[in-house]
């Protein structure tokens, strides 16, 4: 079996090849089969059409037959009825007329009863037990009115016989026949109803349709059925019409989606029609068995034929290869893509083909009778040619890849085959060598493992390529010396990323790499980690002074001024210092160590650097449990809780608003600030969900307040950056203050001006919505960022609150004091009102007074207040 599955497919190819080229042979074969299923195609129409034809002469005798046996049936009942009733003349008793009728009976199996009726339907006599009084036909007043009527057939009634205690119930019925007894003046005298059976007819019919696979049905001929043989039935209303246009007939009907021959005819002088219902499928089954075996004859002879042509075929192909073999070969080898070059036993060139001119830029001329070394380029040693000549002169073939030069100089990388050419006793005569060139794979491979190991966007070694050269320091050096890794980490770059898009973002980090890479020596390895982080590998560390100025250093470059979208910004980063001895410290340990650094710098403030040591692990082990608590916080209704600080007025003193605060108690003693858990939230992405908590439990207090008409001004809410670019709050903040009924007049909503920093479209279509319905905007942390005047304007902002790091240096910092006038100033001059947040002393408070600062915001007047705690503030006011 495995010697045979090689050579299909040469097969294959041979009869493919040679029913392209012999095409007038197979479409003659095609031809001729072709005209054999046609005149199948002829026979099988004709043989239906004889067979359906054949059906129809065949039901139309059957059914003429049957009608002339229920005509010479009922003719027979009308005779006896006609001898009963000369015989009743002569009798007087009613006993006599009673033996008479049943005796009757007893010799007729078609029919049930016999009764006797006088003129006006009461029973006279009966054949049958349990006499009724009277009988209801409608034949009675037609004999009466008609005295030439020689009998009439009534319609079905249900029951054995006449007054059948179990008619309404019974399955069967009855067919009443009536014959009238008249005196010699013709005056009806009484009336002669034969019960006719059905049964008789049902039974008659069987024996034909049994053998015949038909279905009969009896009629009156008003449509309603006597008699059914099976449930095949056709549609009553269609015979009665076909019957009225004429009195036989035949038509073909789909009953139950199955094709009948309906054959009916309407008997003479009875108003009965009798339907023949036959299977076309029955007539069709013998024809059926002749057409499949003439089918399988032709199907016989078609695949013959076939195969006869495809011998012609394939013969004449053989021959034509047989007569062609050299040339095509020939051809094939000068023409093949590959660098073909045979050679003598002595290694000398004897032919070459296209393709290694193509190559190699020597045609055949210039290389005929000389050998391949000419091709040397002298990367491969010696070695390597020996054990190239040992495989072949063995008479075993080679192959391995190979550095040529060109005949112009460059190099090129080939894959080389060199098999030996054997004559009959295993001689070698030649050899052959076939050069595939791979130099653009190769190249496309180097280009793949550096992709593989570089970051696509800034050129820079990857994670991968980082953690393995590292590795490789730990595994390899020998020498007892200190190498660092600096762990860098963008400051804020989240909040540029998406509030400024990742156009920006990636900007961003071309420009921190071209910064970086102004650091870099050769015995430093700089990496981006992913994202917005970076490291760098110091070898060779020569104290820990000199690794402080270098990580010094990489926080000043980082900070660089980065200028996009007409906007200038100034980035800081945090990073994390880890050092340790190639021999006693791995890879893992050292970043784990070096990430933990960058997150005590993040921790103390950012745009600054740390070493490792060993207190870091509890930092990272708090974060890593506050993310983890914020989780289960955000799913609590217990675990935020609220708190308004007071707003008051500068001049007068009265209550302008308050600030709503978040709180978050982790346990029962343990409360986290708001600056650690929110800058949590905004990295993590939780803010989103503390947004809508913090926006359903203001607006549930505001709703309590107004509902008890408690004046309680206008009440400002942080929004997060992060929120106003991913989230549509402005449509959920709306649809939330509608649902609680909160007037816009009564919220303020504080942003950071890094918010302002942002192009995003998101951002600016959330901050126009809740402007244009009339909530107050406020620029929170007023003059800590890097927003521009132009932003101010473009969002209509109401007010701005002046961070509590410049109230602090009142009286102390006169930088602050210029910072708090000026921003004052700008505001007034931008019909801004301004607040200042932090005021804990009266000298804080009448600078501001004396500067015409509009509302006050701190401890000197109250701390953040629980919700009860600030209604009593606001019942009894502000004071000095």
């Amino acid at each position: 079996m495995e010697s045979i599955i090689p050579v299909l497919p040469n097969i294959y190819v041979l009869i493919k090849n040679a029913a392209l080229r012999q095409k007038g042979v197979f479409l003659t074969a095609f031809f001729i089969v072709f005209c054999f299923w046609l005149v199948l195609q002829h026979t099988a129409q004709r043989g239906v059409e004889r067979s359906l034809a054949e059906q129809n002469t065949s039901n139309a005798v059957l059914l003429h037959a049957l009608e002339d046996t229920v005509i010479r049936s009922f003719q027979s009942v009308n005779s006896s009825m006609q001898t009963i009733a000369e015989s009743l003349q002569q009798l007087e008793s009613s006993k006599a007329i009673n033996h008479l009728l049943a005796d009757q009976l007893r010799i007729s199996p078609q029919l049930r009863a016999i009764d006797l009726l006088d003129s006006e339907g009461s029973v006279i006599a009966s054949a049958t037990s349990g006499l009724a009084s009277k009988l209801d036909y409608p034949c009675v007043t037609s004999l009466q009115n008609e005295p030439l009527t020689e009998f009439i057939i009534e319609t079905p009634k249900k029951g054995r016989y006449p007054d059948d205690p179990y008619a309404e119930d019974s399955k069967h019925s009855y067919l009443p026949f009536c014959v009238p007894v008249r005196n010699e003046q013709g005056q009806l005298l009484s009336l002669l109803v034969a019960s006719i059976n059905p049964q008789y007819y049902y039974n008659l019919f069987s024996a034909i349709t049994d053998s015949f696979a038909a279905n009969i049905h009896l009629y009156r001929y008003d449509g309603e059925r006597l008699l059914i043989a099976s449930k095949i039935e056709p549609n009553p209303a269609k015979v009665l019409d076909q019957v009225k246009q004429k009195s036989w007939g035949q038509y073909r009907a789909s009953i139950d989606e199955v094709n009948y021959l309906v054959s009916y005819r309407s008997t003479s002088l009875l108003p009965l029609i009798l339907v023949l219902v036959a299977d076309e499928e029955q007539a069709l089954a013998s024809w059926r068995h002749d057409e499949k075996m003439i089918r399988i004859f032709l199907i016989v002879i078609s695949f013959f034929t076939i195969f006869v042509a495809l011998v012609i075929v394939v013969l004449q192909e053989k021959r034509r290869l047989v007569q062609g073999d050299i040339h095509l070969l020939s051809t094939a080898i000068r023409s093949a893509a590959n660098a073909i070059v045979i050679t003598d036993k002595k290694g000398d060139i004897h032919w070459t083909n296209n393709a290694f001119t193509d190559l190699t830029g020597y045609t055949f001329e210039e290389v005929k009778g000389k050998n391949p070394r000419v091709l040397k380029s002298g990367h491969q040693s010696k070695e390597f040619y020996k054990d190239l000549w040992e495989t072949i002169l063995a008479g075993e073939s080679w192959r391995g890849e190979l550095i040529n030069r060109h005949k112009k100089g460059q190099t090129l990388v080939v894959d080389q085959t060199v098999t030996p050419i054997l004559d009959d006793k295993n001689n070698i005569e030649h050899f052959i060598a076939v050069h595939e060139d791979i130099t653009a794979r190769k190249h496309a491979e180097e280009k793949a493992l550096y992709l593989a190991d570089h970051d696509s966007l800034t050129d820079l070694p990857n994670r991968r390529y980082f953690e393995r050269h590292l590795n490789q320091i730990f595994i390899y050096s020998d020498q007892k010396s200190e190498i660092a890794v600096l762990f860098i980490d963008l400051d804020r770059f989240k909040d540029i990323n998406d509030t400024m898009g990742h156009e920006a973002g990636d900007a961003l980090l071309i420009h921190t790499t071209s910064n970086l890479q102004s650091l870099i020596k050769e015995k430093h390895l700089l990496a981006r980690l992913g994202g917005d982080e970076f490291a760098i590998l110091v070898k060779n560390v020569a104290s820990k002074k000199k690794l402080s100025n270098y990580a010094s250093k990489v926080v000043r470059v980082v900070t660089k001024p980065f200028h996009y979208g007409g906007a200038t910004f100034n980035i800081t980063c945090s990073v994390g210092v880890a050092t340790g001895d190639v021999n006693l410290s791995d890879a893992s340990q050292m970043l784990r160590q070096a990430d933990m650094a960058m997150y005590r710098a993040k921790h103390a403030g950012k745009n600054t650097y740390r070493f490792f040591d060993e207190t870091m692990d509890a930092l990272i082990k708090r974060r890593v449990y506050l993310q983890q608590q914020l989780e289960v916080a955000i799913k609590s209704d217990t675990a935020f809780s609220l708190r308004y600080q007071p707003q008051v007025n500068t001049t007068n003193h009265e209550v302008y608003g308050a600030e709503a605060l978040m709180r978050w108690e982790v346990t029962k003693d343990e409360w986290v600030s708001p600056f650690e858990f929110i800058a949590l939230a905004e990295e993590t992405g939780q803010i989103i969900e503390i947004g809508i908590w913090l926006m359903r439990n203001l607006f549930q207090q505001m709703a309590e307040w107004n509902k008890r008409g408690i004046e309680f001004g206008k009440i400002s809410m942080n929004i997060s950056a992060v929120q106003l670019a991913r989230d549509a709050l402005a449509e959920r903040m709306l649809s939330m203050m509608n649902d609680h009924a909160i007037p816009a007049e009564q919220l303020c909503v504080e942003i950071t001006e890094t918010t302002l920093m942002t192009n995003s479209d998101k951002v600016m279509d959330n901050l126009k919505q809740l402007k244009k319905a009339g909530i107050a905007l406020s620029i929170d942390d007023f003059g800590t960022g890097y927003s521009s005047m132009s932003y101010l304007k473009a969002i209509d902002a109401d007010h701005l609150k002046i961070d509590r790091s410049f109230i602090i240096g009142i009286g102390e910092k006169d930088s602050d004091e210029h910072i708090i006038r000026a921003t004052i100033a700008l505001a007034h001059s931008l019909k801004l009102e301004t607040v200042a947040e932090g005021v804990d002393s009266p000298e804080q408070l009448a600078f501001l007074k004396a500067l015409d600062c509009d509302y006050i915001q701190g401890y000197y007047f109250s701390k953040p207040l629980m919700a009860d705690d600030f209604e009593q503030f606001l019942e009894q006011g502000a004071s000095d």
